[in-house]
């Protein structure tokens, strides 16, 4: 491959565009030439993190560049469509599964490839791990012995059937779902066995998502190639994640973990079941233990080199991209080949029809229902489609009041807020013109958003200077009040001694702190400066450990949930927290819409101080039926631990290094004792107050949601 080069153009800037970025700078003779997005802003950001020469607002650019290989990363629904266009414009084709959501579609990209003498690679990247290959190898070369029997799982939680967004395609139609997931199991079935042969399709567990949508959440399927009987098991329900594949043959039996890169082959070794019994579990022991510390250094290997992969999934995608690359100038695996491809989505699409039929025989799915007219809008929520700006919204419009929402998506508002006689905007609350738009009429602003990063940068260039820029324009239009949430974990919570009240000042510390924290209070600082200078009429409200349903139990507020079922407290955890239900901060922020006299001021929005962590991991454990594994965790160890990370990352000097505090991870204890006392005198505000309506409206609640 060394002989050849390539200039590779990416179509797409989602979250896989790093992976496959990582992949081809570790080829030689490619370099990274072009990146391509409709939204020109993410393409310019990840030319600028991953270096790339070009950026692309269209396709057309992109085929009109000196590109010879386009990845195309886009959504499935795309796929078809976008493939053709590159295969015709004489570049090679790296497309990412599924191939197309149609067969017919499928077949025509497969002909087009054909044709043009340019080559198409489909990716189904699970296929070259190298656990996966050794499986593979034991299967064809017969060391397995006449295949009995395949079975193949992918048991894993989906965070968008709770928290969506509810309007992409992959949760459109039922079969969607395993139309974007399936290709994992098809792959495997279809290189291992081939064609099925009698595929009998059970979705099961429908859930009605927000807009009238139906999923399925679990998906079983039976056939048989030949003599070989098959199986696929498909559970988008909670619970811990089992992605494997088994073998059963004449010879031996195999399992692979892929999901951890682990693949472990059992043969009998006696014909003494004391002595047999033994052998294969200190055969297997050894095998595990020597793959898992392979796995562990090929993973510290990535973090001290920032163009290596880390973790399976991108290791898997890397290990395709070289095989596809191989292929151009010598025999493509057959794995990448798109007569392969056919054959997976040919079972895909079968199984997805099948679901699809299942909602139309059972009548017409569930219509969201139809929003009243909105009164004019005189409130605009900014970061209302959030799990408590959808209840802030859902209280205004109860009022009779005229609510505008400003959302990135109004697509996802629209579902988000269903039924809620609201307006929509679409757009950025930090770019000036959208604001025209959104504060035509409005009297009153409520700024519920955050920003998520793993740099500073991202935090000021997400939260701190759109803030700014809301505010100014707010300011500028003469809104009659600038209601703004910002949070306790702006505060020196770090000793037991402290009681913090409203009148508390943020953390003198407060650089030293985390990046939401530290964001929080910045945002907090310049519109309290705009309210000294320009009258900004500004009031705060600062919100506890927010719980209820909408959010995920395992809350991090209560410690490091390091899965669903296994926490390490912030310390001891028997200490009392300052939760709060999202309904009553909701309800607070209702309240200080037009309470006189209150500009410049700042509320402390918590419960009092009624559940420890140990409490709240107990209710949970009850409320879901678990067992969950609680560590008291000293907070040195915690900062210990993040310090260790961080010079390792300041050494290889990783973009997203920071320095780590032990006052941050002390903070994060909230070992002080919380007091809104002045909240509910002035503001005639009263939280829930009692630990039984914080289990059964926070902990239970939040179960009964995240679990149905």
């Amino acid at each position: 491959m060394s002989d050849f080069k390539y200039k590779v153009g990416f179509l797409g800037a989602g979250y896989i565009l790093q992976a496959h970025v990582q992949a081809v700078r570790a080829l030689p003779g490619a370099t990274l030439s072009g990146v391509c997005d409709t939204s020109i802003g993410r393409a310019q950001a990840a030319a600028q993190a991953h270096g790339i020469a070009q950026v692309h607002g269209s396709l057309d650019a992109l085929l009109a560049s000196d590109c010879d290989v386009v990845h195309v990363l886009l959504p499935p629904h795309l796929h078809a469509d976008a493939a053709q266009r590159c295969l015709l414009a004489g570049k090679h084709v790296f497309l990412e599964k599924p191939m197309a959501p149609r067969l017919e579609d499928c077949m025509a990209l497969a002909d087009t490839a054909q044709r043009s003498g340019k080559q198409l690679g489909v990716n189904h990247n699970f296929l070259f791990t190298p656990a996966y290959e050794r499986m593979r190898r034991d299967v064809k070369n017969q060391t397995v012995g006449r295949l009995d029997h395949l079975a193949v799982n992918w048991l894993l939680p989906l965070g968008q059937l709770r928290f969506g967004p509810f309007n992409n395609w992959m949760l459109a139609q039922p079969g969607n779902l395993f139309l974007e997931v399936g290709p994992h199991l098809a792959a495997f079935v279809v290189d291992l066995v081939g064609p099925l042969d009698n595929l009998q399709v059970w979705p099961s567990c429908p859930l009605v998502l927000p807009g009238g949508k139906t999923a399925f959440r679990h998906w079983q399927f039976v056939g048989q190639h030949g003599a070989t009987a098959v199986s696929m098991t498909v559970s988008f329900a909670q619970g811990h994640p089992v992605r494997t594949v088994r073998v059963r043959g004449q010879a031996q039996a195999g399992d692979l973990d892929f999901g951890r890169d682990l693949y472990l082959a059992t043969r009998s070794h006696s014909v003494s079941t004391m002595f047999d019994n033994l052998a294969v579990a200190s055969h297997g022991a050894a095998a595990l233990l020597q793959q898992g510390l392979g796995n562990f250094a090929r993973a510290l290997g990535g973090a001290l080199n920032k163009s290596a992969a880390r973790d399976p999934f991108a290791q898997s995608i890397a290990l395709s991209v070289r095989a596809f690359y191989s292929g151009l100038s010598g025999t493509m695996d057959e794995r990448l080949r798109p007569d392969f491809a056919c054959r997976v989505m040919g079972l895909c699409t079968q199984a997805a029809a099948t679901a699809n039929a299942m909602v139309v025989s059972a009548g017409p799915a569930a219509t969201a229902p139809t929003a009243p007219a909105a009164p004019v809008p005189r409130i605009l929520v900014v970061g209302g489609t959030g799990f408590i700006g959808k209840r802030l919204v859902a209280l205004l419009v109860a009022r009779g009041l005229g609510v505008r929402v400003l959302t990135r998506s109004v697509q996802s508002a629209q579902v988000e807020l269903e039924g809620l006689a609201v307006d929509i905007v679409a757009g950025s609350h930090g770019d000036p013109a959208t604001l025209e738009r959104a504060l035509d009429g409005i009297e009153i602003v409520y700024h519920l958003a955050k920003a998520s990063g793993e740099k500073w940068a991202d935090y000021v260039q997400g939260d701190v200077e759109p803030t700014a820029v809301l505010a100014q324009a707010a300011a500028k239009h003469g809104v009659r009040r600038f209601i703004y949430t910002g949070t306790i974990d702006s505060y020196d919570s770090a000793s037991a001694q402290t009681v913090i009240g409203a009148d508390t000042p943020l953390d003198p510390a407060i650089a030293t702190r985390n990046h939401y924290g530290r964001s929080k209070a910045a945002c907090e600082a310049l519109l309290l400066e705009l309210h000294r200078t320009q009258g900004l009429p500004l009031v705060i409200l600062r919100p506890g450990i927010v719980i209820g349903a909408g959010t995920a139990p395992a809350h991090w507020g209560v410690g490091m949930f390091e899965s669903d079922t296994r926490v390490r407290y912030w310390g001891d955890g028997q200490h009392q927290l300052p939760f709060v239900l999202v309904d009553d901060v909701a309800n607070a922020l209702v309240l200080a819409l037009d309470k006189p006299g209150i500009e410049g001021q700042a509320f402390l929005v918590t419960d009092a101080p009624l559940l420890s962590a140990r409490e709240y991991v107990a209710a949970l454990a009850r409320a879901s039926g678990t067992r969950i594994q609680a560590l008291a965790t000293p907070l040195a160890v915690h900062f210990a631990k993040d310090a260790v990370k961080e010079i390792v990352k300041h050494a290889i000097n990783h973009p997203n290094r920071r320095v780590p505090t032990l006052h941050d991870w002390q903070c994060r204890a909230h070992r002080a004792r919380y007091d809104s006392a002045q909240t509910q005198r002035v503001l005639g505000w009263q939280p829930a107050g009692n630990k039984a309506a914080l289990i059964s409206s926070g902990v239970n609640a939040a179960v009964d949601w995240y679990l149905k």
